[in-house]
């Protein structure tokens, strides 16, 4: 064994295998951008306001995984256990230290690359309060009227 192997090897060993593009795979629990359908923060995940968004993702690209942020609340996660349970989705729990920085709660992710564009959920699903019809119909106040 040569010696560039062999410091290879130790290397290896002593601080674990090189990895592609470590800062992006900190800020997605070990996950790379590209692989990401859906993303949702933490506030998001703890909301439970997007539970039915979440639900459309894993029925329109079945057969993948979903990632939860270990350092959030079990009782946070169960609706989206209960969710990827009655789907038949695969789900893990990241736990490292990764997650415990990471402003990310949740992520529905694919083996190889996917490249959306918009992956997170606020964007991809607007909230139905946030709904322009809505504005529409709502009564125009008299001065709203009166300089519009």
């Amino acid at each position: 064994m040569s010696s560039d192997n062999m410091q290879d090897y130790l290397n290896k060993g002593i601080y674990g295998a090189n990895q592609t593009k470590p800062e992006e795979r900190q800020e997605y629990l070990g996950s790379l951008r590209e692989r990401i359908y859906l993303s949702m923060t933490l506030e998001q995940l703890i909301s439970t306001d997007y539970l039915d968004a979440l639900k459309k993702e894993i029925t329109k690209y079945p057969g993948n995984t979903l990632l939860f942020n270990g350092s959030v609340d079990i009782k946070d996660l169960n609706p989206y256990i209960k969710l990827s349970k009655q789907l038949n989705c695969s789900f893990r729990i990241v736990t490292d230290e990764d997650a415990e920085n990471c402003n990310i709660g949740l992520i529905y992710i694919a083996p190889q690359a996917v490249n959306n564009e918009i992956i997170n959920v606020a964007e991809k699903y607007p909230a139905a309060d946030e709904d322009p019809e809505k504005e529409k119909h709502e009564k125009k106040s008299f001065f709203k009227k009166l300089f519009s």
